[in-house]
């Protein structure tokens, strides 16, 4: 059984993924140029060449870098022995960090020859070789948490085609193209150098619009129309890929814990050798179950739904929190890191976090910028960051926003519902006294009456100047206000009962039906047993849950099902269907004859 500590690694490689192609972005970054600038008096900068060595090795560890998604993708779309794949990947991303980690610790090293007036320091290049180095290290823990614990997780292709999408990995695939693809085209236009190219494309199509780069040729200008369009067109569809996989993954999520509620089912005695379900003591002579069928009791689906609706409701406000503290996170420390980076510019703490809110808000006044070079590599790492932050937050406010509008009008709604039944029974009442008072006149007043209404028989005599349409006027108008509502909630019932017997009937049709079937049905009619509290009305949700849960429980079960169907004749399980049918119009029967009842008791005692 899986339980929710295994599923946790179970979106990694999704992250892996992502954090893959952004990995691989600075690598490029870190390979086109050098990893040191010597700054002349008059502020010019000039980089120093990097030497043969070093070139290549940050091509190899590019190359890979670059098998390492692929195999990734390929792993997780043919879903055949995905562990073995995982361990490649993981072993060249190890190489690729430990390649750049290399590098990374002999350039400082290295002194270079350059005059004293003039000042040596780090480039871009060499922050964007930092981070993915670092990048690396964490993909490859990440996918190695996920590989090693693939064993104790033990995903149907089904699930792991949930976990395992690839469709979040292509599109943010697109999203880094159009990033490297536009600085390379804008540093040729404008003349910026590639690094710069990179941080204005990056506040480009963020939408944050810082504005200390902006293109300046006709052509440039030109190329933004469509450039930034299908830029942001591809922000969105990352943005819905986030969603979505979110999405799928609680699902799977609780699909999974419903599954641990009803893995029990397959493993009870049979219904022989177990005790009749007591819910009702009037139903006893009823369930006179036929030989051998596995049926779910209704403890079991209260329990489910318990478990789903308060599964739902910690998730939102897990969310929720996750989502504020990365937020605050984002915005605080990096407010920190943004002053510590322009010192030359003198920021304060307070301009640091103005600066970060209207960059992470995507307001982007462009009154404060980052103008060191570490300051602009962190903006851009910080961005990418900050994109799927900000849309959980959003997404997390709108939902639990919106749950809670929903529990306010149906708090509404109940306090109309109850105070009109107030108002019915009020009136109602009111009509008895008034009816009553004019009986007693009349009976009084009457010389023809003979004597009062008989209080203790509702049939009695009545005076003899009352007409028989004043009464039943009377007594209609007090019927229909009064006394339909049991009628009517015991048709609906039957209804649903009746729309159960026709889907029983098409199971008895089918040559292909299976104790599967039976069992999801069973599920559905228990939900619909008298639901006369609260928590009963949510019955179809629980019997949607109650049964995807018992078909995933069959993937657990499979031999103990499979002995199941290949022991029972189709006798039996025609049988088992004509108890079911006989059981559902019972129950029809049942309830109409309770309504009608139920209807004829109040209206008596409304005459009387």
């Amino acid at each position: 059984m899986v339980s929710s500590w295994h599923l946790a690694p179970a979106g990694y490689p999704v992250i892996a993924g992502v954090l893959c192609v952004m990995a691989i972005i600075f690598n490029i970054c870190a390979v086109s140029q050098g990893w040191r600038e010597i700054i002349d008096p008059d502020g010019s900068a000039t980089i120093i060449d990097q030497p043969a060595w070093a070139v290549a090795l940050k091509a190899v560890s590019l190359a890979s870098a670059v098998v390492a998604y692929i195999v990734l993708l390929f792993t997780m779309m043919s879903k055949r022995d995905p562990v073995k794949g995982f361990i490649i990947t993981v072993l060249c991303w190890c190489v690729s960090a430990a390649i750049l980690f290399v590098i990374i610790g002999i350039i400082p090293g290295e002194h270079p020859n350059f005059a004293a007036q003039t000042t040596l320091q780090y480039t871009q290049n060499f922050f964007y070789g930092i981070f993915a180095a670092g990048l690396y290290i964490l993909i490859a823990v990440l996918l190695g948490i996920y590989a090693g614990n693939m064993h104790s997780i033990h995903l149907t292709p089904e699930e792991r085609r949930v976990c395992e999408n690839t469709s979040i990995i292509l599109r943010a695939t697109a999203f880094g193209a159009f990033l490297i693809g536009g600085a390379a085209v804008y540093s040729t236009v404008e003349g910026w150098s590639f690094m710069d190219a990179l941080y204005w494309a990056d506040y480009t199509l963020l939408t944050v619009g810082i504005g200390n780069i902006v293109p300046n040729t006709h052509l440039g200008r030109s190329l933004l129309y469509p450039y930034a369009s299908a830029g942001i067109m591809t922000i969105g569809l990352v943005i819905s890929s986030i969603t979505s996989f979110t999405d799928n993954m609680r699902e799977l999520r609780i699909k999974i814990k419903m599954e641990r509620v009803h893995s029990g089912l397959h493993r009870r005695q049979t219904i022989n050798d177990s005790p009749v379900d007591s819910r009702n003591d009037r139903e006893s002579p009823l369930l006179q179950l036929p030989a051998n069928p596995w049926y779910p009791n209704k403890a079991d689906l209260w329990k489910a739904q318990r478990i789903k609706r308060d599964f739902y409701r910690r998730r939102r406000w897990m969310t929720l929190i996750l989502s504020v503290t990365a937020w605050f996170f984002l915005w605080l420390v990096s407010a920190a890191i943004f002053g510590r980076s322009e010192r030359s510019q003198n920021w304060t703490y307070f301009e640091s976090l103005y600066f970060t809110y209207t960059s992470l808000t995507t307001i982007g006044y462009g009154d404060l910028y980052p103008t060191s070079n570490f300051g602009k590599t962190y903006f851009v790492f910080w961005s990418l960051l900050a994109v799927p932050v900000l849309t959980k937050l959003v997404g997390a406010m709108t939902e639990l926003g919106f749950e809670k509008v929903r529990c306010l009008f149906l708090y509404l709604k109940d306090l109309a519902t109850s105070s009109l039944c107030l108002r019915r029974s009020t009136q109602g009442r009111l009509k008895q006294e008034a009816t009553g008072e004019a009986w007693r006149k009349m009976s009084v007043t009457d010389p023809e009456s003979q004597g009062p209404v008989n209080s203790s028989n509702n049939l009695g005599r009545v005076p003899a100047n009352v007409r028989r349409n004043d009464i039943q006027g009377i007594s209609s108008a007090v019927y229909k206000n009064d006394c339909c509502e049991p009628l009517v909630q015991a048709a609906q019932r039957s209804l649903l009962l009746g729309e159960e017997i026709g889907k029983l009937i098409s199971i008895l049709q089918s040559a292909s039906a299976t104790q599967m079937d039976l069992l999801g049905e069973w599920n559905k009619i228990l939900s619909m047993l008298h639901p006369e509290s609260d928590e009963e009305r949510d019955s179809w949700e629980i019997a949607s849950a109650a049964t995807a849960s018992a078909a995933t429980s069959h993937d657990h079960a499979h031999i103990e099902m499979e002995s199941l169907r290949s022991n029972r004749p189709d006798t039996d399980k025609n049988r088992e269907i004509l108890w079911m049918l006989k059981f559902l119009a019972d129950k029809v029967c049942s309830h109409l004859r309770d309504g009608l009842y139920r209807d004829q008791s109040q209206m008596l005692n409304t005459l009387s």
